[in-house]
């Protein structure tokens, strides 16, 4: 068996389902363990995945460095026997103590034999176009089945709930009304941030995005706003809208903000985002000026109901005055946009 304390898992999540792929077009045979529940302090979230080959190597984490020992020697039994399992980590569990789980928390591990799943590939073809991607694992008979975005189930039920999940990006488990007991792997494109407009509040924003987990790309034709001294460390486009959109396409994962002022810059932009789809779009204004904007956009040929997705004035009202209390306002309305509020 290999080393476990050695520095074998360095994936991320995302990227241990790639590495899954290679293995097994490698001719190596893999066992692929994933969380499906947890409670309390849990190390690592629900769909986090470790894989491991027969030789004891692994990718990943389902604890981060808790519980592996022992879910890597249950995977390879798997692999040689074929049959998943459920592993269950806990504090009234001695197992826990001694793996490192007494702070609290519990989770329970499914561990599954691959064996050149078609779904493998699938998911990850779907996550290289930046569709959003669902597996649906019965937990009792380990049947799965692979929805995208764009190829939803056709049981409304189930429909509706794996498009909740796709728009927050949470794994979990779900009971349809036929009893079965579902276990729903969701896997969404990096969230981005299009940020037209190399100002002060994108400056202030800059930040925010990245330490909420947001990729964040700025676009601005006027290269004396455009500048490297400017947006250090950010991917910045000093060209039109409709350029750097072309090379760069929205999608359902992305949110736009407008924030020149300028209509020749930021209604391109927003006739992109609502034609994308995207999950955000807001743009900086008064209501009389967005009222201007909205007859453009309606001159446009786009209806109401479509224009009426656009945030403006941008951000939550929480009274912001200054360029870096707007982007806390529009970084939240982001975030709120994209998880939804609180029950």
């Amino acid at each position: 068996m290999a080393d476990l304390s050695a520095p074998q898992n360095r994936a991320t999540s995302n990227d241990v389902l790639a590495v899954a792929e290679q293995w097994l077009q490698q001719g190596r045979a893999c066992a692929l363990a994933t969380v499906i529940e947890t409670w309390g302090s849990a190390p690592r979230p629900i769909g986090s995945h470790l894989l491991i080959d027969a030789d004891g190597n692994f990718e990943g984490s389902v604890s981060g460095g808790c519980v592996e020992g022992e879910v890597v020697t249950e995977a390879m039994d798997t692999i040689e026997d074929g049959t998943a399992r459920l592993l269950e980590f806990g504090v009234a569990d001695e197992t826990a103590w001694r793996v490192g789980l007494s702070c609290g928390g519990r989770i329970t591990v499914r561990v599954e034999a691959l064996s050149s799943p078609d779904w493998l590939a699938q998911m990850n073809a779907a996550r290289t176009s930046r569709r959003g991607a669902v597996l649906a694992t019965d937990i009792a008979s380990g049947t799965t089945t692979l929805f995208t975005e764009d190829a939803l189930p056709l049981d409304v039920a189930l429909q509706d709930e794996i498009g909740v999940r796709l728009r927050t990006g949470k794994s979990g488990r779900f009971q349809p009304d036929d009893g079965r007991d579902l276990f729903l792997n969701v896997h969404v494109p990096a969230l981005r941030i299009i940020a037209v407009g190399a100002v002060h509040i994108t400056q202030a924003l800059a930040p925010m995005a990245k330490i909420a987990g947001y990729d964040l790309t700025v676009i601005d034709p006027r290269t004396a706003f455009a500048t490297p001294e400017r947006f250090a460390d950010v991917d910045l486009r000093a060209q039109w809208p409709e350029e750097a959109l072309d090379k760069q396409p929205l999608d359902a994962h992305s949110a736009v903000i407008a924030v020149t002022h300028d209509p020749k810059i930021d209604d391109p932009a927003l006739e992109a985002a609502l034609k994308a789809h995207c999950f955000y779009i807001g743009a900086l204004g008064s209501k009389k000026t967005h009222g201007r904007r909205v007859e453009r956009l309606l001159e446009q040929g786009f209806s109401r109901e479509s224009i009426d997705r656009i945030h403006a004035p941008i951000g939550l009202n929480i009274g912001a005055a200054s360029p870096a209390e707007i982007a806390v306002a529009i970084m939240a309305e982001i975030i709120l946009a994209r998880r939804g509020a609180k029950a």
